[in-house]
């Protein structure tokens, strides 16, 4: 009777074991919020583990002064040994061509940490824009008020084809790790930047930040109504820059404003959603909190 009742017992657990699903990896970083709506995220950590959510997307060469460090914002990072905009340094990936022809709606979010005031933090290749490309988030100029932070996308279809909030404030500091949040809402056509999981931009009378930029399809019309971009048509792309600007390493611009990004770039995640403002706070503080597990 001991006999068949160990039999049975092993034969159980072994039916137990076949018959459970394997285990799925973990492609979010351990960063729940927006999960469902997460379409890549590299973690950067090595050009060996630059990637781990991204269909058709692969690292393609890493050139110029970039790098890899361990010293990222959570475990490794993409890095600019020169620490200069002016000195060439990229990750290059490629990406399907309707990588952003998908998204009409979007959410784009990293670590950045700048010693400078200028750069191309991620770019796609694409558009008909030759300076611009097809989608950018970016840094650009300088002042006492603070570094500016700039979003791009060309949208097919419009009558002025580019878009691009732009945020300048102390809140986008220079030598200190910052959480960027670049975000595209069809629902309301509002493309948002967000710093540490706070939406910045200009305040209303009551003092209340009513977003960066309001995208427009078309002229006002004689009553003063204009329609709302609504979802967005990108355009298809053949690459994605990490650290510099796509259209300056591709050959379709030579302009030197379109700088290399000269510090570290960490956790990037990109969504086929806009992100609310409750959802990109939650974003932030998951991020700071999956970091702060690391030490």
């Amino acid at each position: 009777m001991k006999k068949f009742f160990f039999f049975a017992t092993m034969a159980a657990a072994a039916s137990a074991i076949i018959s459970c699903e394997p285990v799925k990896p973990d492609t979010t970083g351990g960063v729940a919020v927006g999960a469902e709506n997460l379409v890549a995220y590299f973690p950067l950590d090595s050009q060996e583990k630059a990637i781990t959510l991204g269909e058709g997307v692969s690292v393609s060469e890493l050139g110029g002064q970039g790098q890899f460090t361990e010293a990222g914002a959570r475990g490794g990072c993409y890095v600019n040994a020169s620490k200069s905009h002016d000195t060439q340094a990229y990750l290059k990936l490629n990406v399907p061509a309707d990588f952003l022809k998908k998204l009409t709606s979007f959410t784009f979010s990293a670590w950045v940490n700048a010693p400078t005031e200028r750069g191309g933090i991620m770019t796609f290749d694409g558009g008909t824009d030759p300076n611009w490309g097809a989608l950018d988030l970016f840094l650009d100029g300088e002042g006492d008020a603070g570094v500016t932070l700039k979003g791009y996308l060309f949208n097919n279809g419009t009558e002025w084809g580019g878009f691009y909030p732009t945020y300048q404030g102390p809140e986008v500091a220079k030598n200190k790790w910052i959480y960027v949040t670049y975000v595209y809402d069809e629902a309301t056509s509002y493309a948002n930047l967000y710093v540490n999981g706070t939406l910045v931009g200009n305040a209303n009378e009551e003092g209340v930040i009513e977003g960066t930029n309001l995208c427009w399809a078309g002229p006002a019309d004689a009553n003063g109504n204009q329609a709302k971009v609504g979802k967005l048509n990108l355009s298809d792309v053949s690459c994605m820059y990490i650290g510099a600007f796509a259209s300056r390493e591709t050959g379709k611009s030579a302009e030197t404003w379109l700088s290399y990004f000269a510090g570290k770039i960490d956790e990037i995640r990109i969504f086929n959603k806009g992100l609310s403002a409750a959802e990109v706070k939650s974003l932030f503080q998951a991020e700071v909190a999956a970091a702060n597990n690391l030490d």
